[in-house]
């Protein structure tokens, strides 16, 4: 398991369940399991190449038609800002320097 799936689980992984079981008790069926799938690919990620799909799942929330709640879109806001970070430092890490 890398550094950057690590850090992807621990950033992550906790503002997802949160995410999750907000959406869940707001009777949002719909949210909850597209969270809760983007929560399974990072918690399953082995690799950086693994979180690619989850990240991309989590681009998509803006455009899926959900009225996210007050509570929701912080969450989510979080959620985006760590995977932003992620996706800064796996890239600085994949540069060559000459």
């Amino acid at each position: 398991m890398s550094d950057a799936t690590t850090q992807a689980r621990a950033e992550m992984a906790p503002l997802l369940r949160s995410l999750c079981d907000l959406v869940e008790a707001e009777g949002e069926r719909d949210q909850h399991g597209f969270f809760a799938g983007i929560l399974q690919g990072i918690e399953n990620a082995r690799d950086p190449e693994d979180l690619a799909d989850p990240f991309m799942a989590l681009s998509t929330s803006a455009f899926l038609g959900f009225d996210y709640g007050p509570l929701t879109a912080l969450l989510l806001d979080q959620v985006l800002v760590a995977a932003q970070r992620l996706t800064m430092t796996l890239s600085a890490s994949d540069e060559v320097v000459h």
